[in-house]
C-alpha cells in the first residue's frame, strides 16, 4: 500500500520542523552554557584582583613575621629590636602547664613558628646567635592549653 503524496509531504514537513526545533533548542542551551562560562570568568577575574590587592597590601605593610625565615630562623633586621621579648628567662618561668594559649602569647609574644605534632600544636621560639648557634625554646599546646614547656637552650 502506497502512502499518498500529500501525506508524505506532511510527514517530511513535520520531520523538518522537529529537526529545526531541536536545533533551536540546542543553540539556546549552548548560549546558556556560554553565558554561564562568561559569568564564571568574571567571578574568577574579581577573585584574582582581590587576591592581587591583598598580596600588594601585605608587601607594602610591615609583616607581622618580619625577620622570620621559612625555616623558622630569626634573622637580625636593620632597625629591629636586638632581642625579642621571649628571650627574658623570667617570662619562661611564668609559663605553667594548664595555662591558656592566649596567656602564653601575652607573656612570650608571637612564636617564630608553629607546627602540628602528633595532634598537639607546638609554638617554637628561635633566635640565631652568631653563625652557628641558636637559642631555641618551645611550648606544646594540647586543646589550646599548655601541655609542656621546653625553656630556651643554646643549640
Amino acid at each position: 500500500m502506497a502512502i499518498p503524496a500529500q501525506t508524505r509531504r506532511m510527514i517530511r514537513a513535520l520531520c523538518i520542523a522537529v529537526l529545526l526545533g531541536n536545533a533551536v533548542a540546542a543553540v539556546a542551551a549552548d548560549d546558556f552554557k556560554v553565558s554561564q562560562l562568561e559569568q564564571d570568568v568574571r567571578d574568577l577575574q574579581r577573585q584574582v584582583q582581590a587576591l592581587a590587592s591583598q598580596i600588594e597590601a601585605q608587601r607594602s605593610a610591615p609583616a607581622a613575621s618580619a625577620g622570620v625565615e621559612a625555616s623558622g630562623r630569626v634573622r637580625n633586621l636593620p632597625g629591629a629590636a636586638a632581642t625579642p621579648t621571649w628571650v627574658d628567662a623570667a617570662k619562661w618561668l611564668r609559663i605553667q602547664p594548664g595555662m591558656g594559649e592566649l596567656e602564653v602569647l601575652g607573656i612570650l609574644g608571637p612564636p617564630t613558628s608553629m607546627r602540628p605534632q602528633q595532634g598537639d600544636r607546638v609554638l617554637f621560639y628561635a633566635l640565631e646567635i652568631g653563625a652557628s648557634g641558636f637559642l631555641v625554646g618551645s611550648v606544646t599546646l594540647r586543646d589550646r592549653s599548655v601541655a609542656s614547656v621546653q625553656r630556651p637552650t643554646l643549640q
